[in-house]
Order: C-alpha cells, then sequence, then structure tokens
C-alpha cells in the first residue's frame, strides 16, 4: 500500500521556493510508496521538480478522487516539518493487516495521549485540525467533501467530522510533525474564517450538538487568536467584531464557572462584557489584561537576575541620608517660596479690582476658535469695563485674535500663576483644569487646592453632548458649578449621565451659535471625522491598519466622488479631529478640488460656516450644522468602536442620516448636488424642535447665568 500526500498552495516551500523535494521523503517518492499531489492556484515558478506518475503538480480545480491511485491519504494545508524516519514509520503501519479508517498523528510538543474519542472531546482546536492519514474510502462518506475545491475550511470540517462519525482510528506516538502558525494578521483573519465557516456549516440542530461536542476545544481557539496584539492591535474592526460574534454564540453553552474549570479564569471579565455585546469594553479589558501580564512577567523575570541588596542597611547609604534629604529640603523649600512669594503679589494686585469680580476664560492652550472665544469676544465687545480675561499660548496660531481683543494672558507666565489666585470664576469650552492651568499644573494643584477648591468653575461645553461622555465631566469628579447645555433633551442627558441637579444646567443656547449667522455659504463639503481613542496613539504603520483610516482614504479616492465634484465644481475641506491632525499627510493626496487642514491653517468655525455639507462620524458639529439648517450625512461605519455611548434622548438620525457603506455615501451626496444642496424638510423640522433657542442672544444669557451664580 502507498499513501498520497495532498498539499494545498502555500503548505510545502520546498516545492515552492527552494524546487525541491525533501531528502527524507524523496526515497519513498521515487519507489513509488509516496505520491505527491502539489496543488497550486498560482502556477508554480522555476521549479526544477519533474512530474511523472509519483509526483503531479495540478491545479486546484482540475484533480478529483478518482484519480488518486493510493488507499490512504494526507493533506497537508499549513508548513510542515516532520521528524526522523516519520514516513518509514507510516508507511510500515499503513501496510500492516490492522483495519482503521484514518491514523491521529501527533503534534510534537504534545504529550496528551489521544487514542480515543473522550480524549478528542476535551482535544485542543490544534490537534483536532491536525494532518491525518485518512483512508481514501472513507472521504465518500462526506457529502460536502470535494477534491477539486478543498481548502482549509473543508478540511477543519473533515476532520471534526471524522470524530464525530465515531470512525476506527489509530494513534501513533513514536513519530510526531510540527505545523507553523503564523501569529500575523492575514494569519488571525484566516483562523477567524475557519472557524466562522466550520460553526455555521451546519443547521441550528446540528450545530448546538456540535457547539456542545467540541466547546472546550473551539472556545479555547477564539481566546488564543484574541489574545493576541494583532489581534487587539492591528485587526480592522469589523474583522474583530466578527471573531467576538463568533465568540459570543460559542459562550452561550459555556459559563463562568466552566472558563475557570479550563484554566481561563482571567478571561471571565471579557466573556461577560462579549456576552451582552460590549465588544469595544471587552476589547479595552483586553488591552489592559495583556499590559499587566507583560509588566508581571518581566517583573518576574526581573527577580531572577537582578539579585537584591538591602541597601538601607548599608553604610553608604547611612552616611548619603543628609545628602540626600537636602534635595528634598531644597525643593519643598523652593515651593514654600514659590506659594507665599505668589500669595503676596496676588495680595498686592487684589486691592486693584475691588467691587469687580476676575473672570478667567479659556479653551486648549492653544486655542482661540471655539465656545470660549465667542464668549470672550462678546463680554469684550459687550461689556469692556468687566475684568474678563482670556489665557492663551504665546505661540499659539490664534493668538493675534485675543491681542486684538485685549485682556490676554499669556499661558504660563508670572501673570497667569497670578490671576489664577485672584480670579472669582473660571470659564472654559472644556474643564478649566485640563489645559489652563500653568504647564506644572501638578505642582500648582498642590500649592494651592485650599484656594482652587473655593473658585466657582463654569463649563461652556465644546459642543453639544449628544451620547454618553461620562466619566468626562462627571459632577463627582468635576463638579462644575454652572453647565451649559442648548437644549431640555441635552440637559436631561447632562442631568442622567454626568449627575448634575437642574439648578446646576443652564439651557441658553451656544455661545459660538451667535457666529453662525450671516452666512455666505460656498459650495464646498465639509468632511469633518472625529477621533478615536483607539486609534490616536498607534504608531503609523499600526494606523494606517485601521478600517478608520482606510475608509476615509478610500472615500475621498472614490472615482465616482472625484468625479462629482470634478463636474459640479464643488471644492472639498478635510479637516481631522486636533487628536488625529499627526495623521493628515497619510489622508492626503494632490488635486485641484480637495483641500488637506490642520488647527494651523482653518478655523473650524469658519469650515462650518461657509460648508453646504457636513460629512462626520460622531462628531458633535453635527448640531451646529442642523443649527444651521444645511444638511448631514453620517458616516458611521464602526459604531461600536465609538468611544461615547448612545442615548435615549438624542439620537444621532435626528441629525442627519446614517450610511454605513461607501457606495450610499457618494450617491447619497450626488443626491444633495442634484437638489443644491437643500435641507431635507424632515431635518429642518428636527433643527427648530430640538434647539431650545435660535436667534442671536446666546452669550447674552450665558453672560447673565454666569453673573447670577453670585444671586
Amino acid at each position: 500500500m502507498s499513501l498520497s500526500l495532498i498539499i494545498l498552495p502555500g503548505s510545502f516551500p520546498f516545492l515552492e521556493k527552494e524546487g525541491k523535494i525533501p531528502a527524507s521523503m524523496k526515497i519513498e517518492v521515487d519507489n513509488g510508496n509516496l505520491h505527491l499531489v502539489h496543488l497550486y492556484d498560482v502556477k508554480l515558478e522555476n521549479t526544477s521538480i519533474e512530474e511523472n506518475k509519483n509526483v503531479r503538480i495540478v491545479s486546484c480545480n482540475q484533480i478529483n478522487l478518482k484519480e488518486i491511485s493510493t488507499e490512504f491519504i494526507m493533506f497537508l494545508d499549513k508548513e510542515t516539518s516532520f521528524s526522523k524516519e516519520f514516513f518509514d514509520v507510516i508507511l510500515s503501519e499503513i501496510k500492516s493487516k490492522e483495519r482503521y479508517d484514518f491514523i491521529q498523528l501527533r503534534r510534537e510538543g504534545v504529550v496528551e495521549r489521544l487514542d480515543d474519542l473522550t480524549a478528542f472531546f476535551h482535544a485542543d482546536f490544534d490537534d483536532i485540525v491536525s494532518p491525518k492519514i485518512i483512508r481514501k474510502t472513507v472521504l465518500n462518506k462526506f457529502d460536502f467533501f470535494n477534491l477539486e475545491k478543498v481548502n482549509r475550511s473543508m478540511l477543519a470540517r473533515l476532520y471534526f467530522e471524522l470524530f464525530k462519525d465515531d470512525l476506527h482510528f489509530k494513534f501513533i506516538n513514536n513519530v510526531t510533525f510540527k505545523q507553523t502558525y503564523k501569529e500575523s494578521k492575514d494569519g488571525i483573519i484566516s483562523e477567524g474564517e475557519i472557524l466562522n465557516s466550520l460553526l455555521f456549516s451546519y443547521n441550528n440542530i446540528e450545530q448546538k450538538k456540535f457547539e456542545i461536542l467540541f466547546k472546550k476545544a473551539l472556545v479555547k481557539k477564539v481566546f488564543k487568536l484574541i489574545d493576541n496584539r494583532n489581534f487587539v492591535d492591528l485587526l480592522p474592526y469589523n474583522r474583530q467584531e466578527s471573531i467576538l460574534e463568533l465568540l459570543k454564540e460559542l459562550l452561550l453553552n459555556v459559563d463562568d464557572p466552566l472558563l475557570k474549570n479550563w484554566g481561563l479564569n482571567g478571561y471571565i471579565p471579557f466573556a461577560q462584557m462579549v456576552r451582552e455585546g460590549l465588544f469595544s469594553e471587552a476589547l479595552y479589558y483586553m488591552r489592559i489584561l495583556r499590559g499587566k501580564r507583560y509588566w508581571y512577567n518581566t517583573a518576574k523575570e526581573l527577580e531572577g537576575k537582578i539579585k537584591q541588596y538591602p541597601i538601607e542597611e548599608s553604610v553608604s547609604w547611612k552616611i548619603t541620608v543628609p545628602l540626600r534629604k537636602s534635595g528634598l529640603w531644597k525643593e519643598q523649600f523652593k515651593n514654600y517660596f514659590l506659594k507665599w512669594l505668589l500669595l503676596l503679589l496676588s495680595f498686592l494686585v487684589k486691592p486693584l479690582f475691588i467691587g469687580r469680580e476676575v473672570w478667567l476664560v479659556s479653551e486648549r492652550s492653544d486655542q482661540a476658535e471655539d465656545n470660549g472665544y465667542y464668549f470672550f469676544k462678546y463680554c469684550r465687545e459687550n461689556y469692556p469695563n468687566k475684568k474678563i480675561l482670556y489665557i492663551i499660548k504665546k505661540d499659539s496660531p490664534h493668538v493675534g485674535k485675543i491681542e486684538n481683543l485685549g485682556n490676554i494672558i499669556y499661558h504660563s507666565s508670572l501673570k497667569h500663576w497670578i490671576y489664577l489666585l485672584i480670579a472669582k470664576k473660571y470659564i472654559s469650552a472644556w474643564v478649566f483644569e485640563e489645559s489652563s492651568y500653568p504647564e506644572s499644573k501638578i505642582n500648582f494643584k498642590n500649592l494651592f487646592k485650599n484656594i482652587i477648591v473655593n473658585k466657582q468653575q463654569i463649563t461652556l461645553q465644546h459642543g453639544v453632548i449628544i451620547h454618553n461622555i461620562a466619566p468626562y465631566l462627571n459632577k463627582k469628579i468635576y463638579n462644575q458649578k454652572l453647565f451649559i447645555a442648548s437644549s431640555n433633551a441635552e440637559k436631561e442627558v447632562i442631568k442622567t449621565t454626568l449627575g448634575y441637579e437642574d439648578e446646576d444646567i443652564a439651557v441658553t443656547g451656544l455661545s459660538r451659535f451667535d457666529n453662525l449667522r450671516d452666512l455666505e455659504i460656498k459650495k464646498q463639503i465639509l468632511i469633518m471625522p472625529t477621533w478615536r481613542r483607539s486609534l490616536f496613539r498607534l504608531n503609523e504603520n499600526e494606523f494606517l491598519l485601521s478600517e478608520y483610516f482606510n475608509r476615509y482614504y478610500n472615500l475621498i479616492r472614490n472615482e465616482q466622488f472625484l468625479n462629482l465634484i470634478e463636474k459640479e465644481n464643488i471644492q472639498v475641506k478635510f479637516y481631522i479631529h486636533n487628536q488625529m491632525q499627526h495623521f493628515i499627510n497619510d489622508f492626503a493626496f494632490k488635486h485641484p478640488m480637495i483641500q488637506f487642514l490642520t488647527k494651523q491653517d482653518a478655523i473650524v468655525s469658519d469650515l462650518l460656516k461657509e460648508s453646504c455639507l457636513l460629512i462626520t462620524d460622531y462628531s458633535s458639529v453635527m448640531a451646529d450644522f442642523l443649527y444651521m439648517e444645511k444638511p448631514v450625512l453620517l458616516y458611521q461605519f464602526d459604531p461600536l468602536n465609538n468611544h461615547h455611548g448612545p442615548v435615549k434622548q438624542i439620537q444621532y438620525s435626528d441629525f442627519g442620516e446614517v450610511i454605513t457603506e461607501e457606495s450610499i455615501l457618494v450617491n447619497k451626496i450626488s443626491m444633495l448636488a442634484s437638489r443644491n444642496f437643500i435641507i431635507d424638510k424632515k431635518y429642518l423640522k428636527k433643527s427648530n424642535n430640538f434647539f431650545a433657542f435660535k436667534d442671536n442672544n446666546n452669550n447674552e444669557r450665558i453672560f447673565k447665568a454666569i453673573e447670577n451664580l453670585n444671586n
């Protein structure tokens, strides 16, 4: 008897790269005991192997089972190496008189004996789908098996079916093989596709039976795929989601005690999140788990290498104590001196403002284009005698705007320190401590925490709150004295998600809305995606693999889209969120109708005012656009990767049409262009109903609300 080795494309580099048959099998090939059938999807080049009756190199779709002349077959679907005398032992075994349907082989490094069905119901996935020596007639039992279409997914199902059908098999323990698993992004995608194909190739009843029989192997395999840097950080979200959905299905039959019994204790919180469909949260947990494990293992490794030495008992340590403490004393004295110097200076300056409150206004430290700027501008133009000052960095591209208005404080200057102590109210478009304390922020807070706690902090907001932004701005953490809102619906979101009471919230409308008047609208589309917490700290190579990058990269290069803007003479401005702007050059290309912008060369409020269509994803600027009664398209291809959760009171669809596919988005843009970008009546009605005020008095209401905090 002889054996046919059927090699799938990409699984035997000796033939594909080196163009030769390994010495370990060449003798058996030459004498006819071993037949090689190498399948290819791309014709092998530069091979020196000659075809003969024992060696065939054939296209995948040009072979069938009847053409295989041997009684036994072995399939190779991965790069495989064999132990010494492997083929001698195997060929001797199949020539024996013992009758069996297939031979189970042992993977290198596996110590368990897999010689009965019970063992396989508890075996690893990789052992179940490992190569086997199969009697050719057995393959005819399985209707799904077709040699002309054989692939890794079909083989995986075949190997599982061999054990389900209770066939007679023998386990050979004295020779081994080794297969190479590629822990790359493509390798994980391929393994995920095999698992999906395997699980969902059965009808509902058979699927449940399959899941129950092999649940340990399947669950542990999925966890192995997921607990991998390539999965967590590099895989596009749609691929992650597919594998997480698979795990969610498997976990229906697996409770937490069973996971613990399988030694998967650390994954239990992750599994609980997956069961609830909280995939983004589960991915964050996995990153934390992997990081914790890495540092634990690193610490353990260092413990074994670094000898512990009781340094506190050494003479040198005891002698140098005064010297080391002198550094601490010096730092303490410097802080003590700085604190009392600043308090003295603030005491000397404070009489200049008797009977007048000092208000400090800010946004990001280098920014003057949001609600902070427009509120400050309003105050300077309408209440010039009020002591209201704006904090901004001296090198900010927006600093000239504040210098023209006066009452400027340069960030981290001596004046900044002093006025922080004098001021009664801290007003910010964000949270004041986030970027409006001096650069030695921690030192400032430590020195003056008893003074800061008595300041009245007001958030003007960065935009309309349209989702759950907790814990950011939560009252227990940030304790804002006054919270500005645009609508009653938004007020309810603030109360239910951030913990503020009615008296803490003023429904006035946003400051910058007063600037959304006297529009000179251009034939211009603004593409303005927001940031992703999971992406903005990636390196460039990792970012280029993300779905976020590839979706927008493809959109701005879409042939139909480019033809449209050229034909209709439509300008396009592409402006990604401040947190992502270090990646802007990766999106950019030269096109006469498209500009790629950053905060250095564009003012967001100007872009919003002059554009006739906004394309965004989850950014709150969708509310500004609706306020101006202009159309919005929401390109939400990754709803589970948004770092903010949805709320009941406000839906994204209240602001514009939600779209998940590029082709549909481009068609919608074309449709809007054909009607001159006029907003749909449905959204015009929503615009009039959503906002509490649509006048030019938002700043006046905000000013009065802040002023009334004293009453």
